[in-house]
């Protein structure tokens, strides 16, 4: 019988797969020959052979693994879960308020305000001598549309930081589309798309690389990708097909700046997580290392003299699952790894299992100054630590504290800088059981918070302490520089609910409960914003056994005027337990969250927390806070000025060994100069947007540069698509 078309390319495929299977020898240009002959488009086929030539059996792991793993994180967020809430069900706190119907845990008090300065102190050194606007431009060309960019309504956040590429400014944005202009006049040479988009906020590109090469006289750009690395000539834009084997290397998505160095091209890409080596000529891959589910969402740096790759590592992807998978075995990490053949030399972890997004964040910084005799790399956490560690062996060098929480079955364990110390504005290890004695608590730590309360807390991951721009080195001072966010305040309430919902048992003390409670089991006022929240009655027998129950329902504010019998209780805890473990049985829940971020303007939570923002140097010699300030201003609803607003830009030492700082990112849509020295504000200027990365400070014999990308789009009104040019003379500054 004649075989069909579609039977026919099965069979080919399945053929190909015994091939690399049995043999590890193949080429990738014939796995590419194969996929085309099957009548898959150049970039299909590109993709596929990329993935099967150098990774074919982590491909079939992967597979296997997706299969079951959403089946297990599901069953473990429960778990988790039900261990915080029966650790919850007799809690009892002086920071446990009842109002509006909810029950608050409020980890603000008097004790917490913050005593930073509450002005901006500015020094009049640069009197005459500030920098001026020369040029603004957008960076979209509007004579060939972006795509998935122009057109969207709200402009891309732009994180990449602008470089000086010979005689141009070469900006990029996340959806590969890179432009080039005359850092002089802001006349635009070129622009040009690379690689499709992946995502049209999520994640952003955070860097890409410009440098001379001397055969071909001219500067290559090194653009990261959803599609790969693109070889670009600076002159005009266009693919450089004498390098990297083409003009491009690998096919996975990439989103830090690649690192050239020995004529080889070092890659971090995402989905999957990995670091590779490319041969620069040849685009040959050299190396390929496997980082498993955290992924390296910033920058990276090489020690050059001792041939390592120092590489910050995020959370994983489903970081509020806490679990033993592989996912966490890199997270929350710096790592090194050698240079010649991608081996991990050594690891240093802050969180075995970090399920509050606490990201490494930033570039690792190769310190020009020892301590104690010995070479380090400095690295930040969201977490608000700042660890300066030893380049050989990763050891700290100055005092950390290590603990391990143990909360029953569930045990957790963390590190924290004492020197430097944390930015965090308070204890967020804290946790709730029988021993907790200052309960002013994180418990997304541990995992989703009780279903009976609302809980108003500090948030110190993800938009919390040091963020991705990192920070800055002043050689001058011997001083480490950077911004980071505080105080930011959120509401959260998070619980299970059946799925689909289904009706509660028919049981006559239920059928009360429904008065109140919904009838399906769901969530009544599940919005955060909502004055009252009541929860779901799924997990009430998982959470209490039938006597901490009628204690519970004797004794809490909802349930005090109930007037119970002991025999229709019993009988409604065990029509309840049957339904728990039926749904629990047949996996029929869902996990539900509610978030919401209390407004930064509100001038009442302002007074109780202190700037939302702040700057900071601390010495390189002994790792003490130099000193603090507020990090610019924002306004509030009333248009009153509040000193230190949440910050998302970044510091740019201005070079010069002049102990100058360039700081972008605040909601006030200013760039501002800053004196290292005292901490004293220099200069600012407005922006039409918030600055979004980096400032790039360029230096020539007598005036200096600094071009700012202004894209805002984290509060209202507060969006552009720009970068913006300043220059200031340089001649007698001092």
């Amino acid at each position: 019988m004649k075989l069909t078309k579609n039977i026919k390319k099965y069979f080919l495929i399945c053929a190909l797969f015994i091939i690399i299977i049995i043999t590890y020898n193949f080429r990738f240009e014939i796995i590419f020959k194969t996929f085309s002959r099957l009548g898959y488009d150049e970039n299909l086929a590109r993709k596929y052979s990329f993935s099967i030539s150098k990774r074919p059996f982590q491909i079939i792991k992967n597979k296997f693994n997706n299969i079951f793993y959403s089946l297990k994180q599901k069953r473990e967020e429960l778990n988790v879960s039900l261990m915080i809430k029966k650790g919850f069900a007799n809690y009892n706190s002086p920071n446990l308020e009842f109002k509006d119907g909810n029950y608050y845990l409020n980890i603000i008090d008097s004790s917490d305000i913050d005593q930073t300065k509450q002005k901006l102190e500015y020094s009049n050194i640069w009197k005459n001598k500030m920098p001026s606007k020369i040029w603004s431009l957008n960076m979209s060309n509007k004579s060939l549309l972006d795509q998935n960019s122009d057109q969207m309504s709200v402009p891309m956040i732009v994180e990449a930081k602008p470089q000086i590429c010979g005689t141009k400014l070469i900006y990029a944005k996340q959806d590969g589309n890179i432009g080039a202009v005359d850092y002089r006049t802001g006349k635009r040479l070129w622009y040009n798309k690379y690689g499709n988009l992946s995502s049209a906020d999520w994640p952003r590109m955070r860097g890409f690389m410009c440098k001379y090469d001397k055969d071909l006289d001219t500067n290559i750009i090194l653009l990261p990708t959803a599609e790969g690395t693109f070889c670009i000539n600076s002159y005009d834009g266009s693919i450089l097909n004498s390098r990297c084997g083409g003009g491009k290397l690998g096919e996975y998505e990439s989103r830090t700046s690649p690192q050239l160095f020995n004529n080889t091209v070092y890659i971090a890409t995402i989905n999957p997580s990995g670091i590779e080596a490319y041969d620069f000529l040849s685009g040959k891959l050299l190396w390929h290392k496997e980082l498993l589910g955290a992924n390296p969402w910033n920058n990276f740096v090489i020690d050059q003299e001792r041939q390592l790759i120092f590489v910050n590592m995020g959370s994983p992807n489903n970081w509020s699952v806490v679990n033993n998978s592989k996912k966490y075995k890199y997270s929350g990490s710096l790592i090194a790894l050698n240079s010649k053949n991608g081996k991990i030399a050594w690891q240093f972890q802050e969180h075995s299992k970090d399920s509050w997004d606490h990201d490494f964040v930033g570039q690792p910084i190769l310190s020009p100054r020892k301590i104690n005799g010995k070479d380090i790399v400095i690295t930040l956490s969201k977490s608000g630590s700042i660890y300066f560690l030893k380049r050989d062996d990763g050891l700290p060098v100055l005092s950390i504290k290590e603990e391990i929480i143990d909360f029953g079955d569930f045990k957790y364990s963390y590190k924290k800088s004492i020197v430097p110390k944390s930015l965090s504005d308070s204890n967020y290890y804290n946790f709730l059981g029988k021993d907790c004695k200052n309960c002013s608590l994180n418990t997304k730590i541990f995992g989703p918070v009780p279903p009976i309360l609302k809980l108003e807390r500090i948030y110190d991951g993800t938009e919390g302490g040091p963020q991705w721009p990192g920070a800055s080195l002043d050689t001058l001072n011997n001083l480490l520089i950077l911004a980071s966010n505080h105080n930011i305040i959120y509401t959260i309430y998070i619980d299970f609910i059946p799925k689909p919902l289904s009706s509660l048992p028919q049981n006559s003390l239920i059928k009360e409960c429904t008065n109140c409670h919904d009838s399906k089991g769901g969530i009544k006022g599940f919005n955060a914003d909502d004055k009252m929240i009541i929860p779901s009655l799924f997990l009430t027998t998982k959470i209490h056994d039938f006597s901490s129950l009628s204690s519970y329902l004797k004794n809490n504010n909802f349930h005090k005027k109930l007037k119970l019998n002991n025999q229709e209780l019993k009988s409604a805890y065990k029509a309840l337990n049957e339904y728990d473990k039926k749904l629990i049985k047949n996996d029929q829940y869902q996990y539900i969250s509610a978030t919401d971020k209390i407004d930064i303007t509100d001038k009442d939570i302002y007074s109780k927390s202190g700037p939302s923002g702040k700057i900071t140097a601390i010495s390189l010699d002994s790792g003490k806070i130099v000193w603090q300030i507020p990090a610019g201003t924002y306004k509030l609803n009333d248009s009153e000025t509040i000193i230190g607003s949440p910050t998302f830009g970044g510091i740019t030492d201005a070079g010069n060994n002049e102990g100058v700082s360039f700081y972008t990112g605040s909601f006030d849509k200013k760039v501002y100069a800053i004196n290292n020295n005292d901490g004293k504000y220099l200069w600012s200027a407005d922006l039409p947007a918030s600055g979004t990365t980096l400032p790039l400070v360029h230096n020539t014999p007598s005036e200096r540069w600094i071009f700012v990308i202004a894209t805002g789009g984290r509060i209202p009104n507060d969006q552009s698509d720009s970068i913006v040019a300043f220059r200031q003379k340089l001649l007698n500054l001092n």
